[in-house]
């Protein structure tokens, strides 16, 4: 029996667990609009429930409660709340209005959150621990099961190892709370989507020392693209056993199973940016594939845990771990982007069946003390990762398709996929850090990590990261800035069997944070550079024995950003930009899919003591710059997009309504040197209706 079907046997008895201990919990009470004090407060005082605060100023991710204002380098937060305003469909959406973040780079795509930080492709963690190994193996994470989407931006290497070299996106799980709330809604909207979720937390016994938290959703929906499903379903049960005020254990269980078509059409760059020979555009919802064939169905089961123990006032330690078993079943037909001909496009089949086991951990030993004037916050830590994926192929030509008016119903051809082998690689990590505090003023943080990466081809890696930054806050609130950090990239053997460095990043930061004493307004804003060294790039030379690749690549990514969040009376504004200035030293060309400047507001009005208390109302503006191809030959034109939400809510009901990109522009969101574009996301209408009890 594989692996996935015990885990999901383990789920649904803690699905079980979970909602029966909903059932025989004390009354539950509606959640109050939680308000910003004069301090700071933490992710979890934010998005205890079902409702909660929009912005957030303190956050776990960077493996200490230190508050944003108090951290020296560039970190954004997505609440729970803004996740629910902007009305957000999959992680990809939560991060539209993050300044430094490229979200969708591809489009929408129904098999990946695609998006870059700074210039450079991020990773995926889910509470603090690596989410994401090798691609298209795995379910992408339901927003509805998020209390918060965090963003470090920059290396950060220091603490989470291989591949952070432009930063990572941290998802946050809801947790049990000891305030009962219960929340069941209904969604409706464009391209006949139909969706539900419940959300249920509060205390089992009557101490509180058991606490559970129930969520799922599923969903029936079409997309923009013609024939193409996006179906899904996720449960989400947690327990929480906390028996003293000291000792804590979390355990989160994740099913979800997507069933769908593929988004991603690799429209030929005749007929999206440029017209075909015959002088026509593909539409974006124009489907290019095979209808009867074309399918992307994801499943996923993880099991969590989470335990936290405080020895004394001094002493503490924090463990985490994670096993995950997910697979996917990847058809389709799609566009082979070279040898247009009038308006007809030749096509290529594709087949694989994907799996992926992963088990992750972290754990740390935390001392918090003084000597003299300063303050400690010193962590020793340990995380480990295996990851094993496998990939069984086949490809073939395909028949060519008329892009402008498609006849489908090719006949597929017979085929049996080529057993892949089994890709597997170790990580291990021990890592330091302080971070240090004089006369609430002075801020330090130091860290330093060392890692042992193994691949599949056994080669071993070594290397070491760290940071360092300082920050003075000034009794007006001003507080300058700046920092150091490095990370590295394990690359892999060529198909010869040589091996190479690690792709190493560094980057310098420097910026100015502003939090008014005694508001909830954040300002920032920063300069950086980070370069990297040691790309791979194919071996000049060519010799049918030698290496493939020679590790002479080289790149500056050069950039600015402001971030603004604030609140005046009822309005709450998060705006941003960012400009990113990107170099390949080796060919001159700027870096493929990275827009020059990006701009955003967010604007959230929620009336308060007068005739329209009840009513919410928000507004969003999103304008993405152009960017090149890679080869600096073909530019994708800039975009400007408008959203909004109009809502009204009671103690027990709330509805509203969202509507993204409202005059439905048709964009490419990135065109490719090697010869295709990507159609970015429609209008879309989502009503939803909400009650809680």
């Amino acid at each position: 029996m594989s692996s996935i079907v015990h885990l999901k046997r383990a789920l649904l008895a803690s699905a079980l667990m979970s909602v029966s201990a909903g059932a025989f919990a004390q009354e539950a009470t509606v959640l109050e609009t939680l308000t910003v004090e004069d301090e700071a407060v933490s992710a979890d005082q934010a998005t205890g429930g079902p409702k909660g605060e929009t912005i957030i100023r303190q956050v776990s991710v960077g493996k200490s409660d230190r508050p944003i204002a108090e951290t020296p380098r560039s970190v954004s937060v997505v609440s729970e709340q803004r996740l629910s305003d902007q009305g957000v469909d999959d992680v990809s959406d939560a991060l539209l209005y993050v300044p430094g973040v490229y979200a969708e780079t591809f489009g929408p795509d129904t098999r990946v959150d695609s998006k870059t930080i700074r210039g450079i492709s991020a990773p995926q963690f889910l509470d603090g621990l690596r989410n994401d190994f090798s691609f298209y193996n795995n379910s992408r994470i339901d927003p509805y099961a998020l209390s918060a989407v965090e963003v470090i931006k920059g290396p950060v290497g220091a603490l989470y190892g291989s591949g952070a070299l432009g930063g990572i996106v941290n998802l946050t799980s809801k947790l049990p709370q000891e305030v009962p709330a219960r929340e069941v809604f209904v969604e409706v909207g464009t391209h006949d989507r139909a969706r539900i979720g419940v959300d249920l937390t509060g205390p089992v016994t009557a101490d509180g020392n058991l606490l559970y938290r129930f969520v799922g959703a599923g969903q029936k929906s079409g997309t923009q693209v013609d024939f193409v499903d996006d179906d899904g379903l996720f449960i989400n049960p947690s327990i929480t056993w906390q028996p003293t005020d000291d000792t804590k254990l979390t355990v989160i269980g994740l099913y979800q199973n997507d069933d769908g078509g593929l988004t991603s059409r690799f429209v030929p760059i005749e007929g999206s940016l440029l017209p075909t020979d015959n002088g026509n555009f593909v539409d974006k919802g124009t489907f290019l594939g095979e209808p009867d064939f074309d399918r992307y169905a994801a499943e996923r089961a993880s099991i969590t845990g989470l335990f936290e123990h405080r020895f004394n006032e001094t002493f503490s330690m924090d463990v985490a771990a994670r096993y995950t078993d997910s697979n996917a079943k990847y058809d389709q037909v799609y566009p082979f982007p070279w040898n247009v001909t009038g308006d007809t496009v030749p096509r290529l089949l594709y087949s694989a069946r994907n799996e992926a086991q992963s088990f992750v951990s972290d754990a740390r030993l935390n001392a918090d003390f003084d000597t003299g004037a300063i303050n400690h916050a010193i962590s020793f830590g340990l995380d480990y990762q295996n990851s094993t994926t496998r990939s069984d192929g086949y490809s073939q030509a395909f028949s060519p398709i008329d892009m402008i008016n498609p006849i489908y119903g090719t006949p597929i051809p017979s085929f049996t996929r080529t057993r892949g082998p089994e890709q597997q690689t170790d990580q291990t990590g021990i890592y330091a850090f302080d971070n240090l505090s004089f006369d609430d003023r002075l801020f330090v943080t130091l860290g330093l990590r060392h890692d042992w990466y193994n691949d599949a081809a056994d080669v071993e890696t070594r290397a070491f990261s760290g940071n360092a930054g300082v920050l003075y806050r000034f009794d007006n609130g001003i507080a300058p800035y700046v920092s150091y950090a490095t990370a590295f990239e394990p690359q892999p053997a060529d198909s010869r069997g040589f091996t190479y460095d690690p792709v190493t990043g560094r980057q310098i930061e420097a910026g100015i944070k502003y939090q008014p004493v005694g508001t909830p307004h954040l300002f920032t804003a920063s300069v950086f550079e980070i370069d990297q060294t040691d790309r791979r790039l194919p071996n000049p030379v060519g010799s049918p024995t030698g290496p493939e690749f020679v590790q002479n690549g080289e790149t500056t990514i050069r950039g600015f950003e402001l971030e603004a969040q604030t609140r005046y009376r009822d309005i709450e504004l998060l705006a941003g930009y960012s400009y990113l200035d990107t170099e390949d030293k080796v060919t001159g060309f700027e870096l493929a899919s990275v827009p020059t400047h990006q701009a955003s507001a967010w604007v959230t009005y929620r009336p308060q003591g007068n005739q329209l208390e009840g009513w919410f109302f928000g507004g969003g503006l999103r304008y993405v710059g152009s960017s090149l191809d890679g080869a600096d030959n073909l530019k994708t034109p800039s975009f400007v997009l408008a959203d909004a939400l109009v809502g009204y809510e009671t103690e027990r009901w709330s509805a509203q309504l969202n509507v993204q990109n409202i005059t439905d522009e048709d964009y490419l969101t990135t065109c490719l040197a090697r010869g295709d574009c990507f159609y970015g996301q429609g209008r879309t209408v989502n009503f939803k209706l909400a009650t809680r009890f």
